[in-house]
């Protein structure tokens, strides 16, 4: 099942800045059906905010690449001409008066592409952040795969893969009795990720507070022959407890596999009491 990804970011970025951001989804920009992500408005533009929200402009309109999604130079011209039918609409003076963002995971080498779009004067600042002029625009490229994790960039991480979807996990697990909000939807977003950190550090759902049935619910959502596959039943029962898990596999496969584990615990203690 595809999943739409965009209004997750637009969800997540209402539950963390919507005190301090106006944030409008699917913005017409002019008669034809042209739309961008998202426009976010700052209500308080002298408040500062942090890495990398401090590089809104009071105006700022917003691109999302979906994770499975590389950012090309034709994503970088479409929010240029996004940019320009916003200015006209809005009758901003100058461009410099709308900034232009472009959230990806995956960048093309070079996405600002000589004879398209292009990003001039560019400069770093960080990992995930490169700024620059488009055409006269303000404008950011920004990583989603290679943001600091913390509490301040959760909105974008959450709708992000890459290297960092995993250490996300580990903050979310660590802080889950303060972060259920986020920790429920990385178990719908990220489950294989979760998983993997529930392994690691040899907690079940129920520890972090994560409601077992909703779990199940997801692993079948993700599909749970492959769940299975790469985490193996043992561990799944581990995770959900036996009760979940006769909802996720059924009776008859719960029996089989019980009594293969029941085989394996007999050879071990066999083999313990021939040493």
């Amino acid at each position: 099942m595809a999943l739409y990804w965009h209004p997750f970011l637009a969800q997540f970025l209402r539950q963390s800045y919507g005190d301090r951001l106006i944030i409008q989804e699917e913005v017409n920009l002019g008669d034809l059906p042209l739309r961008v992500d998202l426009l976010l408005i700052r209500r308080n533009p002298q408040m500062m905010l942090p890495y990398p929200f401090n590089w809104l402009g009071e105006h700022t309109l917003v691109s999302y690449c979906s994770p499975d999604d590389r950012a090309t130079w034709k994503d970088l011209s479409k929010l240029e001409v996004y940019g320009l039918l916003y200015q006209l609409r809005e009758e901003f003076a100058a461009r410099s008066d709308v900034t232009l963002w472009l959230l990806a995971s995956r960048f093309e080498r070079d996405v600002g592409k000589r004879g398209g779009a292009t990003l001039t004067q560019a400069r770093r600042d960080g990992r995930a952040v490169r700024r620059g002029s488009l055409d006269g625009f303000p404008t950011c490229l920004i990583d989603l795969s290679a943001l600091p994790v913390g509490k301040a960039t959760l909105p974008l991480l959450m709708v992000a893969k890459g290297k960092q979807e995993k250490p996300l996990g580990e903050f979310l697990v660590e802080h889950a009795a303060e972060m259920p909000y986020y920790l429920r939807y990385y178990a719908e977003l990220h489950l294989s990720s979760l998983l993997e950190v529930l392994q690691m550090k040899k907690l079940t759902a129920e520890q972090i507070g994560l409601d077992p049935h909703d779990l199940v619910r997801f692993i079948k959502m993700f599909g749970e022959e492959k769940i299975l596959r790469a985490w193996g039943e043992e561990h799944v029962v581990r995770l959900l407890g036996e009760e979940q898990v006769l909802d996720l596999l059924g009776e008859e496969r719960v029996l089989r596999w019980l009594k293969k584990r029941q085989g394996r615990d007999g050879q071990t203690r066999r083999r313990r009491r021939a040493q």
